[in-house]
């Protein structure tokens, strides 16, 4: 796997809008929380533009893209915010280009598609973590503050070289595990509707021998199992290591018509489609759709440890 280089203060970054537009305001504040980063933010065209319920025309979401892993001047990339758009521009990004230009890449939600792409076409490091516009730090009578969890984490990520090692869950939450055993591999994964979305495309996930991290926002249980189960049907859960569930935010049961109806539980959920498999499965690790919000390297090496419930990161995501 290509690695980046770490950025360092004074960096000019690209703020890109690859999936759906932002306020203006949210747009303004974006650019704050990046230069109190110590970085020099360079705001690419489509964070200011609106198309539906898109940022912007596919050819010019793309173009943002290719052109912010182009510039030379350019040594790193955060998208603004997430949302949907991001497997409409898979077929017009430079994938050899980019694989020639290793930066910074980072986000997380629609902006999985991306990270998938870029690790398996690119072989190319990308960070799952805060973007521009998200709550990993707010904006108060023009002062930025920093949610410091969410601050270390990034930081140690994509600053510097050091192996993050074993994981911490925000205010030292537990984590918790289903089955046995150890497993160790690459890590890979993200929003779970996205990792659906690209099934038998030429963009699918490859799990194999992998750690596969899901996480999900916004839906509910009853469609979590129809798209673990369409996971399950294409081998992914045969062929990878072990399995990290993240977040999983505001996935409630759904009530159905007749009388005391509701969907399963995610538990009962993840029990009938994931524990059958019997590999190494990490659960309640606070990474997605929640703040505070962890940075995870995906295409690092990671080990998972189902009978002590950790997870450990074996290698930095930049050289």
């Amino acid at each position: 796997m290509i690695k980046p280089k770490p950025l360092k203060a004074g960096d000019k970054v690209a703020i890109v809008a690859p999936s759906s537009a932002s306020e203006p305001k949210a747009v303004k504040q974006a650019e704050m929380k990046i230069k109190a980063m110590g970085l020099e933010p360079v705001m690419f065209p489509t964070c200011y533009k609106s198309y539906g319920h898109l940022s912007a025309k596919d050819e010019e979401r793309a173009g943002d893209v290719n052109n912010a892993f182009k510039d030379e001047t350019i040594k790193g990339i955060i998208c603004l915010r997430g949302g949907y758009g991001t497997t409409r521009i898979l077929d017009l990004l430079d994938y050899e280009m980019i694989a020639s230009n290793p930066k910074v890449f980072l986000g997380f939600s629609d902006i999985t598609a991306l990270h998938i792409a870029f690790n398996q076409i690119c072989k190319m490091v990308t960070f799952h973590g805060p973007m521009a516009a998200t709550n990993f730090a707010r904006v108060k009578n023009d002062k930025v503050e920093f949610d410091e969890y969410s601050y270390q984490s990034l930081y140690k990520n994509i600053f510097t070289c050091e192996t993050p090692g074993l994981y911490t869950n925000p205010k030292n939450e537990t984590l918790k595990s289903l089955n046995s055993g150890q497993a160790q591999g690459l890590l890979t994964g993200g929003n779970l509707t996205l990792l659906t979305a690209t099934l038998g495309s030429k963009y699918e996930i490859d799990t194999k021998d992998k750690i596969l991290f899901i996480e999900e926002v916004g839906e509910p249980v009853y469609k979590l199992d129809r798209m673990l189960t369409s996971l399950a049907l294409a081998g992914k859960f045969d062929d990878c290591a072990g399995i990290i569930l993240g977040s999983f935010v505001k996935c409630e049961r759904e009530k159905k018509a007749y009388e005391g109806g509701l969907d399963l539980t995610l538990e009962e959920v993840v029990d009938n489609t994931l524990v059958k498999y019997k590999k190494p499965i990490i659960y309640n690790f606070k990474a997605g759709h929640s703040f505070p919000q962890p940075t995870m390297a995906l295409g690092t090496l990671v080990r998972i440890d189902a009978d002590k419930k950790e997870v450990e990161f074996l290698e930095s995501g930049t050289m």
